[in-house]
């Protein structure tokens, strides 16, 4: 019995499952399940809503139905729930799940020609364009024509595609701007200051640019987001940014704090905790204890000289930690250490462990929202301080020099 367990401990511990061949396979039968998973639902629809009420791009319908509202010059009311609910049901049909509008005024200017076009032709083009700059910029990290498939079918990405999501376009800005930040500082400012459309990726941006003294980022990236604030003031005028900031009240109140969305559905600490049947002060403490504690990870890290890829890595699993509110689709981002990491593998060995936390990862997207819900057990933060701790002892040994990996990187 003890022979057994030492055999399955050391058989996760150096995934000789994980090779070549496999990772060859294993994304394409991921794809194809996506596929009739995609055909199943569609089957389903009655016009554009499914039998359980959701329209098709569930999530881009938010986007194109503030698009509408804003072009018939009445922006400031996409944060009135009643009216845009109405407009909604109008626009893909009555009985439908529906989601408010909670992002700032700025994504307005992202989303206004949305509803330039027929809804489907507008959910498309988005998609494609998304997902195109998605694998540009994966393609950026591990310039192999075998990692096509493992980023394709990443279980992130799916969920993106399924409700229509923004996630891509923030993976794509913040990949981005990582990629450009040590030879082009100023774009990656730029970039960072772009994300500013979904404040929650973004909170630990400026700590890591201060902190790391990256401060012609920090001043492109400080004045790229007042200008799109500023653009978005001029274009919706001052009655959207009041009804904005008076919206996030009941932003946080239903929809973070009791369950407007799902415990199971958000993946931070908060949920977490609340999840396990804790209060909502006990959440709150739990989430700034761990946003801390990540931060100071990150932060630390960015200060030593080490490979860029481990910082990049670092920035993105402790931002899943830091951010406030983080859905399942929004673990898309975790692709960005997945492949970092996997380079630095490839380049140095893989430590015990390594790989299946790496698999695990990948995997997240697709297992957090059940295995919370029916187990109650909340992985994504379990996943992202294993990632760091990962990064952690490969930042120490390179910092010693002295350190010897056992796993082989020419089995992956």
């Amino acid at each position: 019995m003890l022979q057994s367990l030492k055999s399955a401990i050391a058989w996760v511990a150096d995934a000789p499952w994980l090779n070549r061949q496999r990772l060859r396979v294993y994304p394409k039968l991921f794809l194809l399940t996506y596929a009739l998973t995609f055909t199943l639902w569609a089957m389903t629809l009655h016009g554009m809503v499914s039998s359980t009420g959701k329209p098709l791009g569930v999530d881009f319908e938010v986007n194109w139905t503030a698009s509408e509202m804003a072009l018939r010059g009445q922006a400031s009311a996409v944060y009135d729930y009643n009216r845009f609910h109405a407009l909604e049901e109008e626009a893909v049909g009555r009985g439908t799940f529906m989601g408010p509008w909670i992002y700032p005024p700025t994504f307005l200017v992202v989303v206004l020609p949305q509803a330039l076009l027929p809804y489907l032709w507008s959910l498309g083009i988005w998609m494609m364009l998304t997902l195109a700059a998605y694998l540009l910029v994966l393609r950026k990290i591990i310039p192999r024509a075998e990692t096509f498939w493992p980023a394709l079918a990443f279980p992130g990405m799916f969920a993106n595609l399924m409700n229509g999501q923004n996630g891509l376009l923030a993976f794509s800005l913040l990949g981005s701007a990582l990629l450009s930040l040590e030879t082009r500082p100023l774009l990656a400012g730029i970039l960072f200051g772009l994300l500013s459309y979904k404040p929650p990726m973004g909170v630990l941006v400026p700590l890591v640019l201060a902190g790391s003294g990256r401060w012609r980022a920090f001043f492109a990236a400080t004045v790229t987001a007042i200008a799109f604030a500023g653009i978005s003031f001029v274009m919706f005028g001052a009655e959207t940014w009041r009804a904005f900031f008076n919206s996030l009240a009941f932003t946080r109140h239903l929809v973070i704090e009791n369950g407007g969305v799902q415990f199971y559905t958000m993946q931070t600490v908060f949920a977490a905790a609340r999840l396990l049947g804790g209060g909502i002060a006990v959440g709150y403490v739990a989430q700034i204890v761990a946003a801390a504690i990540a931060a100071a990870i990150v932060l630390w890290i960015w200060r030593q000289s080490l490979q860029f890829e481990l910082k990049a890595s670092a920035f993105a699993a402790g931002m899943v930690l830091v951010s406030p509110y983080i859905l399942y689709y929004d673990l898309v981002v975790l692709a960005l250490p997945i492949a970092w990491l996997a380079v630095e593998g490839r380049r140095t060995g893989f430590f015990p462990f390594e790989k299946s936390l790496l698999v695990i990862a990948w995997l997240l997207p697709l297992m957090c929202e059940p295995v919370a819900h029916y187990a109650f057990v909340p992985l994504t933060p379990l996943v992202c301080f294993g990632l760091l701790a990962l990064i952690i002892r490969r930042a120490k040994i390179a910092m010693s020099d002295s350190g010897r990996m056992v796993t082989s990187a020419a089995s992956v």
